[in-house]
């Protein structure tokens, strides 16, 4: 296995990220709800283990829809979480190493072992890491973006083309019910039983979105409250 730095840089940064709206201590302990629902279903069919990851940290990474925004879902995206964007955190499960350290330095030494915990956890479950491990080599295969490499390791991870049409003309209720009508077929199939937590869940993040937005509406003004 080569030699490599989890800290050195892993993703392409696109833009500069806004900081997150919680504070450290609530970071971490989402972070740590995140780690323990991995922890936990580390035995269950891939599915329900991812399903249980996002239900740790959705719908609380969402930020508060700001005064002139028109669409609702900013969200915070921490050191450690799940994700399908490089620059956005990471693909997967994944923890970004170096922004954790950095993390850490917010906190006293009581609270510094907490993330201690995380980090060493994540040293065998970040995909990228576990990518790495198998993929690299000391002399001609590095990391994404290190150049000093005449090969370096990228994954395409999904080729899916989303069926954006399919959601609006099903809805919510529709895709829930196709599934479940191809579930009596298929009794003992577990993506039909995550998908339906999949579709709760993402009415769960709607309502959440929803309320706040109700709750911005009392003191806004005439023209902003059309909007919202």
């Amino acid at each position: 296995m080569a030699k490599f730095s989890v800290e050195g840089t892993q993703n392409v940064e696109v833009s500069k990220k806004l900081p997150s709206e919680k504070s450290s201590m609530a970071q971490l302990e989402i972070m740590e709800a995140y780690t323990r629902a991995h922890e936990q279903n580390a035995l269950e069919p891939k599915e329900i283990r991812e399903v249980r990851c996002l239900q740790a940290i959705y719908p609380t990474l969402f930020r508060s829809v700001e005064k002139e925004d028109r669409i609702a879902g900013r969200l915070d995206f921490l050191p450690i979480g799940f994700g399908s964007v490089t620059s956005l955190g990471g693909v997967g499960h994944y923890c970004v190493f170096g922004k954790l350290r950095e993390f850490q330095k917010s906190f006293d030494q009581e609270a510094q072992k907490r993330v201690d915990i995380l980090y060493n956890y994540w040293l065998s479950n970040d995909i990228k890491t576990i990518y790495c491990s198998d993929i690299l080599t000391d002399d001609t295969i590095g990391r994404f973006i290190d150049c000093e490499y005449p090969l370096i390791a990228t994954a395409r991870l999904s080729g899916m083309m989303l069926d954006y049409p399919k959601l609006l003309e099903l809805g919510i209720g529709g895709l829930r019910a196709q599934i479940t009508e191809k579930q009596k077929a298929d009794k003992d199939n577990i993506f039909y039983q995550a998908t339906l937590e999949c579709l709760d869940l993402f009415v769960k993040c709607s309502c959440h979105l929803q309320e706040d937005i109700r709750e911005k509406m009392v003191h806004a003004e005439k023209k902003r409250r059309a909007e919202l």
